[in-house]
């Protein structure tokens, strides 16, 4: 078939649904709400208006109805006739900075909301306005049932052909429908709409006809079949009600083409006809992140991944606690009787996913959204926290921990896949009279002893002490009680099995027969002191067996990898630079002075030191312009200190040098980064995305010279950057960062932005907000390794546990403190797991109760090898049943299973969902 003899053209009608963006939510509710009452109206009464499509989204119809419930069933009806379309998605959400597990339950709450309304959704992965598509994408659409995608942003060449293949880092393909580079979303739109936005069509019937050729003309060149698309629709537009009445007369024009208004569906099914197995179309893998080589919206923004980092710090934090704490700790008391409280964590994704799309999260709008994220943070936070808090409540109260003796019991949480056998970091919480019985204030000492399950004692190191700080309980049928307890923070030697705990018992040192407060006790008994030992090696070098760190005058750090043998030298230089961009991209000021902490004077200092944790404070007084000036083509001569302390911390035997950076920033119009050398003699880096470990190169390529916008490379990460030469290298984990870059230099430099400071704001005459003048506090770590196979592997499940860390409570032995109605026998162990996962490249991404059959839950696992992987998740608890599922949810499979474990063959990159039904023990 002739391409250019055009059958038919499908004119798709719809809005591009910015939630939030220069405006505010309410005031975009507005104009919906409006939209939607007009949309109504005009199809109930003319039935040649016949399909209209909601962005692919379903919270549309949720914020719609919350106005006007009175006009429920008529929107449904329209629905549930087809004639409108919505989801598949909840939201259109980045697919950079939120978690691969949350594009899924985005996915999973659009599916649902819209079989809740009586219809499957939209069957199409779209993402027309997108900044850039990772590489696992084509993987989720295909889980849930869709083979094509709508895509605009994120590809190199200019004029590339509508209909392509887009294949994912697993193999998986889909259709991927690529938009006009300059019209992007609405090219029916800007041909024929928007040249008569103040005049009658029926009175420019001639200029209608011979824009509706240089339209077809237009299309006709990069359509691969007869079938052309056409979007009518453009950000936050209103039906055209003329609409039926403009395709009359262009099929009457006698174009030799049909004009038909469809639905999007429909355009999709007749396009797979004409494209059979696609076999003639272009083929384009992985990530499309590229900023493009020209058009009006083709550009990629590439640094939203450092806007308004406070947010992607929120926004990391709840995912955290949401996929790693809240959900399979639900589960796991669940197994112990609990009720899973599916509600709870519902609302609490969507609190969150309400904050993912991309003019949200990427911190490109006006303050007043901004703000209204922090709201939907906190709420999405304060529930995860408040479940986390009942789940452990709920373990530590049906303890039966033979072998455990003390009056208090400590059960230290490991919400990892790892096995943690190392020193472990923990609060305890304990009562004043404790201090009062043993303790002078100040005398460094501590006044109890901690005993293992086999009642062994296990040295601590104390590393901070807080006085009476208030705690309250509200014990259920019961008034609220408060208390004032001591809270201290010890580190010790633990072992804390994947998805388990493991509980300790507390014992006061008193002489025997002493009691709190009484006149005549007997004279003190000794305190309990640190540990002998210390890592400190000389006035500014530690060594804790595995790295041995150097910290100079200027604050940076020389790290001695103590197994390889390498030296990684000036760690942890800061950098800061002007930036006169906005929320979407950087833009340096014509003269762009860099400063550094290269010739800094630090303040050094030992917060606390012993053999099993040491934390050293560095102290810089950086001095940058206050702003930018002279109309932005400088930085200002006038110049404020940005106060900048990074407290390292060393943990015995361990590989990873923890950093907490806190800035208080003074300063305006600026980006400030910490660099981190690698001195390795490498050719590529490697960052962390959605289910992926995507391999970039650090030559710049020759033709980065014609794009729209570059910034020096920088690329998406969350969580991962590491490089490496054939035998070493170094890994920087972090939590809540999300741009780097390792840059072309001779110590091939790991480039890590902390902020961005901008004033510019969309529509507006710019805000403080973006400005960031705050303190602000960073967590990342660096992690020297050795090259070795499967190394993708322990970088993940690493970064994994340095993101949850592990958590503890403290209660009184023998009283359990009920504040729910939920109770159960006390049976549990002093130490469990409850599940474990073997098999190298294999990471959880997962666990949760099934969304359609109470009292089933399911595993999600990725393979994060190039290879194909074999691996064991094992229980605590017989099986009864287990089956694959796709990412819907719906059965996809038999699975190998035995008593208690589940046999699992993951190709390359592949992501996998099991569902099991357990026993109760």
């Amino acid at each position: 078939m002739n391409k250019n003899q055009t059958d038919k053209m499908y004119v798709v009608s719809h809005t591009h649904w910015d939630r939030e963006w220069y405006q505010d939510f309410q005031a975009y509710r507005t104009r919906l709400v409006y939209l939607i009452d007009e949309l109504i109206e005009k199809m109930e009464r003319d039935p040649e208006y016949r399909y209209f499509m909601m962005d692919g989204q379903t919270i549309v119809v949720e914020d719609y109805l919350e106005i006007r419930p009175e006009n429920r069933e008529r929107l449904l009806s329209l629905i549930r006739s087809g004639r409108i379309a919505i989801g598949p998605w909840y939201v259109m959400p980045d697919e950079f900075l939120v978690s691969g597990e949350s594009l899924i339950r985005n996915f999973l709450i659009g599916f649902r909301q819209s079989r809740s309304w009586g219809v499957e959704p939209l069957k199409s992965g779209y993402v027309p306005d997108l900044f850039g598509h990772n590489s696992q994408l084509p993987q989720i659409l295909r889980g849930f049932g869709m083979d094509n995608t709508v895509l605009g942003r994120g590809f190199l060449g200019d004029a590339d052909p509508s209909e392509m293949i887009w294949e994912g880092a697993d193999g998986s393909r889909v259709i991927g429908l690529k938009l006009d580079e300059d019209r992007l979303y609405s090219d029916f739109y800007f041909f024929m709409r928007w040249p008569f936005a103040d005049r009658a069509y029926e009175y420019n019937r001639e200029e209608l006809i011979l824009r509706a050729k240089d339209m077809l003309e237009y299309k006709q060149k990069r359509a691969t079949t007869d079938l052309l698309l056409g979007l009518d629709g453009v950000d936050h537009s209103e039906i055209e009600p003329e609409l039926p009445a403009i395709l009359k007369t262009l099929n009457e024009a006698g174009l030799g083409v049909t004009f038909v208004h469809e639905h999007f569906e429909h355009y999709l099914r007749d396009l797979r006809e004409r494209l059979g197995d696609g076999g003639t179309l272009n083929v384009f893998k992985g990530e499309q992140r590229s900023p493009g080589y020209s058009g009006v919206n083709n550009w990629v923004p590439l640094n939203v991944l450092s806007s308004r980092i406070h947010l992607k710090q929120m926004n990391a934090n709840c995912e955290t606690l949401l996929e790693k704490w809240a959900e399979p700790w639900g589960v796991f008391t669940a197994w112990e009787g609990r009720p899973y409280a599916k509600g709870f964590y519902r609302k609490a994704w969507e609190y969150l996913i309400q904050n993912h799309p991309h003019d949200s999260i990427c911190g490109c709008s006006i303050d007043q959204v901004h703000r209204d994220m922090v709201y939907r943070f906190d709420q999405s936070r304060l529930i995860s926290e408040q479940m986390i808090k009942e789940e452990f409540r709920y373990i530590s109260n049906h303890l039966q921990p033979d072998g455990v003796k003390g009056d208090y019991l400590l059960t230290v949480f490991n919400a990892s896949q790892t096995n943690v056998d190392q020193a472990i970091d923990v609060e305890l919480r304990l009562p004043p009279e404790y201090a009062q019985a043993t303790v002078l204030p100040g005398s460094g000492g501590a006044p109890f002893r901690i005993y293992d399950q086999h009642d062994r004692e296990v040295e601590y190191q104390l590393l901070e002490v807080k006085r009476g700080v208030m705690s309250h309980t509200r014990p259920y049928r019961d008034i609220p009680d408060a208390d004032i307890l001591d809270v201290y923070r010890v580190a010790f030697h633990g072992n804390v099995p994947s998805f388990g705990y493991v509980t300790y018992g507390i014992r006061p040192i008193v002489s025997e027969g002493h009691k709190p407060k009484q006149y005549d006790a007997p004279l003190m008994a000794p305190l309990y002191r640190n540990p002998a030992g210390s890592m400190q090696v000389n006035a500014h070098t530690w060594d804790n067996g595995r790295v041995r760190i150097q910290i100079h005058s200027n604050g940076t750090i020389t790290v001695h990898d103590l197994h390889s043998g390498n030296k990684y030298s000036n760690v942890l230089l800061f950098e800061d630079e002007g930036d006169v961009g906005d929320g979407w991209t950087h833009v340096s000021p014509t003269t762009n002075e860099v400063y550094s902490t290269a010739a800094a004077n630090a303040q050094i200092s030992v917060v606390y030191g012993g053999p099993l944790q040491t934390c050293i404070r560095i102290q810089l007084n950086m001095r940058v312009p206050d702003r930018a000036d002279l109309e932005k083509t400088r930085r200002s001569e006038t110049f404020v200190e940005l106060p900048i302390t990074t407290f390292v911390e060393l943990t015995k035997d361990d590989p990873i040098v923890r950093f907490r950076t806190v800035v208080h920033n003074t300063a305006r119009d600026h980006r400030l980064r910490v660099l981190l050398p690698s001195g390795l003699a490498a050719d590529r880096y490697y960052t962390s995305t959605p289910f992926d470990l995507v391999e970039r190169r650090i030559q710049h390529p020759d033709y980065r010279s014609r794009l729209q916008s570059d910034d020096g490379g920088t690329a998406p990460h969350n969580g991962i950057v590491a490089v490496n030469d054939s035998s070493c290298g170094l890994a920087v984990y972090s939590n809540g960062l999300y741009e780097a870059v390792v840059r072309d230099d001779e110590p091939r430099t790991i480039a890590m932005t902390l902020y961005r400071s901008t004033g510019n704001e969309v529509l507006t005459n710019g805000g403080d907000g973006g400005q960031l003048l705050q303190e602000l506090q960073f967590s990342y770590a660096i992690r020297p390794y050795s090259v070795a196979a499967d190394r993708e592997h322990t970088l993940w499940r690493e970064r994994q546990l340095f993101a949850a860390g592990l958590r503890s409570i403290t209660r009184k032995a023998g009283k359990p403190l009920y504040e729910t109605p939920h109770r159960a026998e006390a049976k549990l162990p002093a130490a469990h797991s409850f599940m474990a996962v073997s098999g190298a490249g294999l990471i959880v991404s997962a666990v949760k109760e099934s969304e359609d059959r109470p009292g089933q839950y399911v595993i999600r696992i990725f393979n994060v090898l190039n290879r194909p992987v074999q691996g064991n998740l094992a229980f605590d608890r017989a099986l009864q049943s287990a089956q694959l599922l796709n990412l819907d949810e719906q059965p996809a499979g038999e699975i190998d299973f035995g008593d208690r474990q589940i046999t699992l063959d993951v190709k390359p990159k592949q992501v996998i969902t099991v569902e099991i039904r357990i026993d109760r023990i």
